[in-house]
């Protein structure tokens, strides 16, 4: 294995101690001789196998095996220590992640506190995600879309030592090692390998993507340090290993170049992002940040980001993510620059207050007008919601209530008696148990004085005229009727002005009726029906050459 060449210190009493050495390809645990020791009786305790205390007296060129020097420094192969296999458990599961198991040989959901041993893939779907803990205390954390395996998990109990090594197939994780404190027992080495490159790390927070399409792996350092091997000669004959400090990263190419460090871009500004959220799509814009072409968010339901529940990579500063329950919940983000290196993390707490959702409000139309002396509010009714809560006000802050209502049951309410001017109303649902929704939408309205009543109409012998007020600009629909329901429409004129003279029908009952509509579009109602009666003319007196000379034209009467 590939690890990183910054080793590990342990004061081991009577053991000794192992301190850092380069060792060509492979890491060594280095022990200190103390006095009365052997080789043979050393090894006996270290090695998996006694008998392969030749191999470590081969290395180390030692002339006698009866003999060291106290103070002296033995190279012994981690491969030859005695070692025990441990396994990782699932802390948590959010979708679709599934595991291969060398005791299942076929893929099966992956549940909470599953333990999964040296060989077990895990792989993470659309919207998956799972946390994994490993044997000292470490964090790894698989993102959607991901293939991982559980390559080495292992302690070495004969020298304190914990050994991990993730093989990212594919797909991202984040790993958050355990620290190392002064007197702690056991010690850790733990990597996360891709098929490209090695980041080998102690005591430190990273995040390793191994991207199939540019067949790049990308490594980003937020504590702590990385050591980056690719295996392989970078730039000009130079080491393929590089280290990363906290605040940088790297890109590993396909042909297993590492390139030098790269500062990761700031943390975005999340300050002013708000506290709530009262809609099921959750929106979220940022000021944008230079040398972002994009920005990945995560939404989890705790601030160690332990159990995500939603992932989006946004082109834009506007974040929308959907289908999250009502909650309290955390948001990270972070922009991701042209290299597709992912910066420093922002984190914004809020609360999601969506349900039940407000209704759909469908008169007044927003930004209607209304000409009635009674304005009617509706709106669609919400099969979660048992009331309703209308208000009514004259400010869009709804500091100056109108009117209010808790307990409607109906979607829909009248309300009279409102001077004309401007208005604002919205809406909320409330459950059974009277959890209130938030309120939908503010929507404004103007009340306008309802249509003016026409003059009686003037009857002519031959003709009839009805004339009405009007304000400039207006167009008018006139109708005739037999029913006061204009279930029987006689008469229909488009008219550019407020009158309209018609030929005289035949004697009976009739209605009229008229609506304006405003120079900008909107149609008001229609007024209230107005009733007259033309009569059959009476029997005429004739002159001597048999010539009607008067009759009475006809008589009009309002609708009660």
């Amino acid at each position: 294995m590939a690890f990183s060449r910054f080793f590990l210190a342990l004061a081991l009493g009577a053991l000794g101690m192992f301190t850092p050495l380069v060792a060509g390809a492979e890491e060594d645990y280095i022990y200190t001789v103390t006095k009365g020791d052997t080789l043979i009786g050393l090894t006996s305790r270290l090695l998996n196998s006694p008998n392969d205390w030749p191999k470590v007296a081969r290395l180390n060129r030692l002339p006698n095996a009866n003999f060291i020097a106290p103070g002296a420094r033995l190279r012994v192969p981690f491969s030859l220590l005695k070692t025990t296999p441990v396994t990782a458990t699932v802390t948590h599961v959010e979708g679709d992640v599934k595991a291969v198991t060398t005791a299942a040989g076929a893929a099966a959901p992956l549940t909470l506190g599953a333990s999964l041993a040296e060989g077990a893939e895990v792989i993470t779907g659309k919207n998956g995600y799972v946390t994994l803990k490993l044997h000292d205390g470490s964090t790894v954390r698989v993102q959607s879309t991901s293939q991982m395996q559980v390559e080495r998990s292992r302690t070495y109990s004969g020298v304190g030592l914990f050994e991990s090594a993730m093989k990212l197939i594919s797909g991202r994780v984040e790993s958050l090692v355990q620290k190392f404190q002064p007197g702690d027992k056991t010690q850790t080495r733990n990597a996360v390998k891709t098929p490209l490159a090695t980041l080998a790390v102690r005591g430190t927070e990273f995040r390793v993507t191994m991207d199939g399409q540019t067949n790049q792996t990308r490594g980003e350092v937020l504590e702590g340090v990385v050591a980056v091997d690719a295996g392989a000669a970078s730039g000009a004959g130079g080491p393929g290993e590089k280290r990363l400090n906290a605040g940088f990263g790297s890109v590993v190419d396909s042909a297993k170049s590492v390139s030098d460090p790269i500062i990761l871009l700031a943390a975005p500004d999340v300050s002013k992002l708000s506290k709530l959220q009262e809609r099921p799509l959750l929106r979220f814009a940022l000021p944008a940040l230079d040398g972002a072409r994009s920005y990945r968010a995560q939404i989890a339901r705790d601030s160690a980001f332990n159990l995500v529940v939603a992932e989006l990579v946004s082109p834009s500063v506007e974040l929308r993510v959907a289908d999250i329950a009502d909650g309290s919940y955390f948001l990270r983000v972070r922009a991701i620059d042209t290299r597709g290196l992912e910066g420093r993390d922002a984190t914004h707490a809020f609360n999601l207050k969506a349900r039940p959702e407000p209704p759909a409000i469908s008169t007044p139309a927003p930004k209607g007008k209304v000409r009635a002396a009674e304005v009617e509010f509706k709106w669609a009714e919400n099969t979660e919601a048992a009331t309703y809560h209308l208000q009514v006000a004259r400010d869009a802050s709804f500091k100056s209530l109108i009117f209010e209502d808790k307990s409607l049951m109906a979607a829909g309410a009248s309300v009279g008696t409102l001077a004309l001017g401007e208005y604002f109303w919205r809406v909320a649902s409330l459950r059974r148990n009277g959890d209130r929704g938030p309120y939908g939408d503010v929507a404004s309205f103007a009340l306008l004085a309802p249509p003016a009543q026409p003059e009686p109409p003037k009857i002519g012998d031959g003709d009839i005229q009805f004339r009405w007020m009007g304000a400039p600009g207006q167009k008018f629909e006139f109708q005739l009727a037999n029913d006061i329901k204009f279930s029987q429409v006689v008469l229909v004129r488009n008219l550019d002005k407020s009158e309209i003279e018609v030929p005289r029908p035949q004697p009976g009952t009739y209605f009229m009726r008229y609506r304006a509509t405003d120079p900008d579009g909107f149609v008001g109602p229609y007024s209230s029906a107005q009733r007259f009666t033309i009569v059959p003319p009476p029997p005429c007196l004739k002159d001597s050459e048999g010539r009607c000379v008067s009759f009475t034209h006809g008589v009009v009467s309002p609708v009660q």
